[in-house]
């Protein structure tokens, strides 16, 4: 079976499987400083059979909206992120933006919960997975919110903090006749009995941010352990909103993984570039 993968920036990606396409966590609307740039626009993306959110945080959902007005797409979300997509809309997080949702929009939006097993076609379904956001460590929270850099931009961008509660936190299991693909939108790693029912899966969608290279690395490892993947493709590693994110580097992932996990193979994904995956 063919899957096509192209990762579009953080935790944001496209999926298809035959020919049915899914999107996670759509971000379009980036930080004009970061990096790489994304080319792609949000009107270029269609043939959407469903949209899944991992949590509330803006970097997450604030391009859902558009998808549920404009391509009359489900969004499968908390309903704490449900409630920010609305407001975000409205132009009740930030006053200038406003970018309206019919009554057929905000119906397009799909209140959900721990896990529920969505139907998308026949073979292809999705569970979300009860998980949680990444505990950011000491060396993370004083290099990014001490930092020069976000202390003379914290007016502009403490709003999207404050505005944008996370909710709960999914993570996601998308079967697709007798493979398993896993996908999270942040690292946790803590919920094993949780991860215990996906194993062995086929392709492990890591999130490789939110923590010191060391803790990301030893957190990847363990999930690795449990969910016994064939394929580990890591997102989530760009710069998509300076100054409180940074590139990562994952020379020493690519490292522990060929040394911990020699017959796990490693895709790292080129910015808007279509992997095909033959399983």
């Amino acid at each position: 079976m063919v899957i096509k993968f192209t990762w579009l920036g953080t935790a944001s990606f496209l999926l298809t499987l035959n020919n049915i396409r899914l999107l996670f966590d759509p971000f379009f609307s980036r930080n004009k400083d970061a990096t790489p740039k994304l080319i792609t626009k949000k009107e270029e993306i269609n043939d959407i059979s469903a949209i899944f959110i991992s949590h509330g945080h803006y970097d997450h959902v604030c391009d859902a909206g558009w998808f549920a007005e404009n391509l009359c797409v489900p969004v499968y979300c908390s309903e704490i992120a449900k409630d920010t997509i609305v407001n975000w809309a409205e132009g009740n997080i930030i006053e200038n933006h406003i970018e309206k949702l019919s009554e057929k929009g905000i119906n397009q939006i799909k209140v959900s919960n721990f896990y529920d097993k969505i139907e998308i076609s026949e073979g292809i379904s999705v569970e979300l997975i009860k998980s949680e956001h990444i505990t950011f460590d000491a060396k993370t929270i004083f290099s990014r919110l001490f930092s020069w850099q976000f202390l003379k931009q914290a007016k502009t961008l403490l709003p999207y903090g404050k505005g944008f509660p996370m909710g709960d936190v999914f993570g996601f299991c998308v079967y697709f006749n007798n493979l398993k693909i896993v996908s999270f939108g942040s690292l946790w790693h803590k919920y094993t009995e949780e991860l215990l029912k996906y194993q062995p899966c086929d392709i492990f969608l890591v999130p490789y941010a939110g923590n010191s290279t060391k803790h990301m690395v030893k957190k990847t490892g363990k999930m690795v352990k449990i969910l016994g993947p064939k394929i580990l493709i890591p997102h989530h590693w760009d710069n998509f909103m300076p100054p409180i994110s940074r590139t990562e580097d994952l020379e020493p992932l690519v490292k522990f993984m060929a040394k911990s996990f020699p017959n796990a193979e490693v895709l790292i994904p080129e910015f808007e570039k279509e992997i095909t995956i033959n399983i």
